[in-house]
């Protein structure tokens, strides 16, 4: 009875997913299994207290043996897979949004250190020159209109707090004097590492999550504003609000009771006297935008310019002209909340989202900065830095129409399938032959019992 009456909701904001909902009924999913699958995960996903079972399973398993107090744990983990995430980021709500992962840093190893979760991957100074020369290409096409900057954020595994991991910090560095050394003098460089680094006793990583805090972010805008030749505004003349408790993606992935009962709170600085009106836009055009904020009342990171999209416009009180585009990941929403204090007007693009022809937009809107503030994984990977060049060269298209092409498509997908599933029920099965060879009394015998000792699988 609970189970039937019970709220359903969409969105786990604990386990970072969507939660299965009730499955179309039809003939294909019907025969297929899917139907009867899926009101399995339903019920799974929506059971009473199922939250509470989860937590008191992780107790219950961290309580068997023996523990010390402070016990350094390195955990191996496979890609996320994201089969069962929805896609659509047109349509974001702040709980969709915080779905948002860094599939490239997702793989590998975390090391927990006393609750805290940190990524013991790093950049690579190979891979450093591939994103220089698209941070060039911009450089050159935008040449004596719009300055350009590399705003590169390292990973959390350069400031864990234990000298036998010290070479994972120099990597880091290197890796983005890698980009520096490479990039030509069209394009400015923000020394985001030097600046965070020398703050490295202060919290500039949340403990459960792969973002940098509000004062890690801060750091990089202060790099940011000595590139571009602009005073930083003061933490100490800012709002400093708090929301907690906070439990991010990296205690999802460990499911570790150490750092469950080490939650992060989520700070926000605030700028003084600054006034804002923001939208978010889908992918594809700039009709029908949807009314947004810059900081959120979220307890996780979508309190920052409320999570991600497409293309985020925000226009501020500050009347000097001046106006800057923002190339990001999910790193650059803490980042760009403190531009309303220097910008008219701030165009955020998400690359992993956005169709939009950003090079037509800062054209057309005279946008005098370009910044690529994005976390390190982003800047190593061919794929992301390819979505970064293509903001230059998608073609304008309507949304209407392309979502009316998405849904013929999959319309035509769906019933190709529900005839393929009718032809496979309407032929006969033809019954096997049996080889005479398989009659024979030795095949008819068990097998022999398998070495269990020696069986290493």
């Amino acid at each position: 009875m609970m189970f039937l009456f019970s709220e359903k909701k969409g969105i786990s904001i604990s386990e970072k997913r969507e939660l299965a909902q009730i499955p179309t009924l039809t003939w294909n999913n019907y025969i297929s299994g899917n139907f009867t699958n899926g009101i399995n995960q339903y019920i799974n996903d929506h059971f009473p207290f199922r939250v509470k079972a989860v937590r008191f399973t992780e107790t219950f398993r961290y309580s068997l043996g023996f523990r010390l107090k402070n016990k350094e744990k390195v955990i191996v983990l496979k890609k996320k897979d994201k089969s069962n995430i929805s896609n659509d980021s047109l349509n974001h709500s702040p709980d969709k949004d915080f779905l948002d992962d860094f599939e490239e840093a997702y793989s590998g190893s975390l090391v927990i250190l006393n609750g805290r979760v940190y990524t013991l991957n790093t950049g690579s100074p190979s891979m450093s020159p591939v994103f220089a020369r698209m941070l060039n290409k911009y450089g050159d096409t935008l040449k004596g209109q719009t300055r350009v900057f590399s705003c590169v954020a390292p990973l959390s595994s350069a400031f864990i707090p234990a000298a036998k991991y010290e070479k994972y910090s120099k990597k880091n560095e290197q890796t983005l004097l890698a980009i520096k050394n490479s990039l030509s003098s069209k394009v400015y460089f923000c020394d985001v590492f030097t600046e965070m680094n020398n703050h490295f006793n202060e919290k500039l990583w949340y403990s459960s999550d792969h973002h940098w805090t509000a004062l890690g972010a801060y750091y990089g805008y202060v790099a940011f504003c000595k590139s571009a030749g602009i005073t930083p505004i003061a933490l100490s003349t800012m709002e400093k609000k708090k929301r907690y408790p906070f439990l991010g993606s990296l205690y999802e992935l460990t499911r570790d009771k150490t750092v469950r009962n080490n939650p992060d709170t989520v700070e926000m600085y605030i700028p003084q006297n600054v006034l804002t009106e923001a939208f978010r836009y889908n992918a594809y055009d700039l009709k029908n935008p949807q009314k947004s904020k810059v900081f959120c009342n979220t307890n996780n990171y979508t309190a920052f310019i409320c999570g991600d999209a497409p293309l985020i416009k925000i226009t501020t009180n500050v009347k000097n002209g001046k106006k800057i585009a923002v190339v990001k990941n999910s790193m650059g929403n803490a980042f760009s909340v403190y531009l309303i204090s220097h910008y008219e007007e701030i165009y955020i693009f998400d690359f992993r989202y956005s169709k939009h022809n950003m090079l037509k937009i800062i054209q057309e809107a005279e946008i005098d900065d370009l910044v690529f503030a994005l976390g390190m994984y982003g800047a190593m990977s061919n794929g992301t830095i390819n979505m970064m060049k293509n903001l230059a060269y998608h073609k304008p298209q309507d949304y209407a129409l392309v979502k009316k092409q998405e849904s013929e498509i999959q319309l035509q997908e769906m019933l190709k399938r529900e005839q393929d599933s009718l032809k496979r029920i309407s032929q006969p099965k033809t019954p096997k032959t049996i080889k005479k060879d398989s009659l024979k009394p030795e095949s008819l015998l068990p097998e022999p019992d398998r070495d269990v000792e020696n069986n290493t699988e």
